[in-house]
């Protein structure tokens, strides 16, 4: 029973591992989708059906919904790193509406308080970055969030998002099923180890 639990260690440690190359290689992909064109709302559509990925694309979405109240506020930090919210906004981009609810939502700003200005009043073009699934698999939640370069006043824009934000711990789990398989073929050895000289005795 322990050399099949010292084996399961080491095979999840090698997994980690093997996770770990295709999240590098992930990242490197990302990376160069980056300097692809601006999305175009096919894309978005296949996107959404999970023909392909847009996510860390660049895309241009029309923003004139004028007064408005915010559809969240989240998390997030500012183009200078510092911790606050962004302020969501569902643009209503007739290219991005397939529903009762918005596909896409605009992060028109940061800034430092849970709460967003009033009025809140939006008429531009946003180009930014593309997020996916910011909500999860959330049902009836956007699919897409766009991350601007710029911002509403009195707002700050957001800081863009990059491939490099995902999580990367795969080598630290690797690390770990290795220290406990080392640490239960120790505890074994020394059990057995102990047994001999019992029965020597």
């Amino acid at each position: 029973m322990t050399a099949i639990m010292v084996i399961t260690m080491i095979g999840l440690g090698i997994w980690q591992l093997e996770r770990r190359e295709w999240k590098h290689a992930l990242i490197a992909q990302l990376e160069a989708s980056r300097h692809l064109p601006a999305v175009r709302p096919a894309e978005f559509f296949r996107a959404m059906v999970g023909e392909q990925s847009v996510q860390f694309r660049r895309a241009v979405v029309a923003c004139h919904p004028g007064r408005v109240t915010p559809y969240d506020i989240r998390g997030g930090d500012s183009r200078d790193g510092q911790p606050g919210f962004l302020v969501l906004v569902a643009c209503r981009d007739p290219a991005f509406v397939h529903g009762k609810g918005p596909d896409i939502v605009v992060a028109v700003g940061w800034t430092d308080r849970p709460v967003a200005p009033s009025p809140l009043i939006v008429d531009t073009e946003f180009a930014g970055t593309v997020i996916e699934r910011p909500y999860g698999k959330t049902p009836g939640k956007p699919f897409f969030m766009l991350i601007p370069d710029t911002a509403i006043a009195p707002l700050r824009p957001a800081r863009q998002p990059v491939p490099g934000d995902l999580p990367d711990s795969h080598a630290t789990y690797a690390f770990q099923w290795f220290a406990f398989a080392l640490t239960l073929t120790i505890i074994y050895a020394i059990f057995i180890r102990r047994r001999f000289i019992a029965h020597d005795n």
